[in-house]
């Protein structure tokens, strides 16, 4: 009853109100950012109520606040790690969150994983995502991923993901220009806690970066072409990317992410270069 009898007063107040009393005051539009509604992210789906932060992070002085969404029943907390190396320093099967980390590559490029990097280019990792593609994923996006850490059969280290948030954007990365005597390098870490490098490789483990490589074709296979630039190692590219595959004796530059091939016959592992798109491969 009292609530009918305040709106009953209200009503009369503004009816009653002098002819042109109601212009002199303006109702405006606002907004409050990250309001109510649905955020998604991989399968979870969160229903918020308007004035909720949106689903990320927020870090300082070497503590991190997780906002918006609960970790997947998986009865364990995701162990927070800083950096990518130290993702390939664990065995696999730890279950770790990782966030901040810059995109080399996007929702439009691999089917069903996708790059990220330091901005500091020192180091790189797939990420395995069974419920891909993943909504605004680009280059340059800034993105947090929890998931469970192994191993490809090739032996290259990847996060499978559980979940994946697009955070923000960044200038995408540019890649790293390298001979291809020095692409895969050698083991980092003691594999399998690292990363395997390349047989007979040497240096920086340069796996899962973003890097340029130019040569001339030599071979043209089922799904591949070789490089040779010169440098003393062949290097082999996968075309299942491309529109056009370059032809047999054509000089290339193409971009893309240093991986690793294992081959069996015999028993070695070689570099193996994903390009992303066909955009990557310039004839010059």
């Amino acid at each position: 009853m009292r609530s009918w009898t305040l709106i009953a007063l209200t009503m009369a107040f503004v009816l009653g109100a002098p002819p042109g009393w109601s212009q002199s005051y303006q109702a405006s539009w606002w907004s409050v950012n990250a309001g109510g509604g649905a955020q998604t992210g991989g399968g979870i789906r969160l229903e918020s109520s308007i004035g909720q932060s949106a689903a990320g992070y927020s870090e300082g002085a070497g503590l991190r606040h997780w906002i918006g969404f609960w970790h997947p029943e998986t009865g364990l907390t995701p162990e927070i790690l800083w950096k990518i190396e130290t993702a390939k320093r664990l065995p696999d099967g730890r279950y770790v969150s990782i966030a901040g980390k810059i995109a080399t590559s996007g929702a439009s490029d691999f089917n069903g994983f996708f790059y990220l990097e330091e901005s500091d280019r020192s180091g790189g990792i797939r990420v395995t995502v069974p419920f891909w593609p993943v909504s605004g994923l680009e280059d340059g996006s800034v993105v947090q991923v929890t998931g469970t850490l192994g191993t490809t059969p090739d032996g290259e280290r990847q996060i499978l993901a559980s979940y994946v948030i697009v955070i923000s954007s960044a200038p995408p990365l540019q890649p790293l220009g390298m001979i291809q005597r020095a692409i895969g390098g050698g083991d980092f870490g003691v594999p399998p806690l690292g990363q395997y490098g390349v047989t007979g490789g040497a240096g920086v483990n340069t796996i899962g970066l973003l890097i340029r490589a130019w040569g001339t074709v030599t071979e043209v296979g089922s799904g591949y072409v070789v490089l040779d630039d010169g440098s003393g190692r062949p290097l082999r590219v996968d075309t299942s990317t491309l529109a056009v595959v370059p032809s047999p004796g054509a000089f290339v530059i193409i971009t893309g992410i240093s991986s690793l091939k294992r081959m069996d016959s015999p028993p070695r592992r070689v570099p193996l270069l994903l390009p992303r798109r066909s955009s990557d491969v310039s004839l010059p």
